[in-house]
């Protein structure tokens, strides 16, 4: 069975959906702009912040969507390093035997 996201109908979309976000962006940021210049040094108000959040999510929401697409649900192979061990290897090495 073929996943959702490996549909070229889906991979358009992604990507159209990452256009959408970057605009979406460019507009509030052109907005942001105009606050600041009309905004005093340090009185940065609550909606500011607000826009510059929806700037940063917006931007990189969109460029992942945009240049990755359908990458972003491909499974990668996590090091042994960084895998979870199961509890009973803890237990069966005396790591936590001594504590309990």
């Amino acid at each position: 069975m073929k996943k959702w996201h490996e549909t070229p109908a889906a991979n358009l979309g992604l990507r159209a959906g990452g256009i959408a976000l970057l605009i979406l962006g460019w507009t509030v940021a052109v907005r942001l702009h105009q606050l600041a210049l009309a905004t005093p040094p340090r009185d940065a108000s609550f909606f500011m912040m607000l826009l510059c959040a929806i700037v940063f999510l917006c931007g990189s929401a969109g460029s992942a969507l945009l240049f990755v697409g359908p990458g972003l649900w491909e499974t990668v192979e996590v090091s042994e390093r960084w895998r979870r061990l199961p509890l009973s290897s803890f237990v069966s090495q005396g790591g936590l035997d001594r504590d309990l």
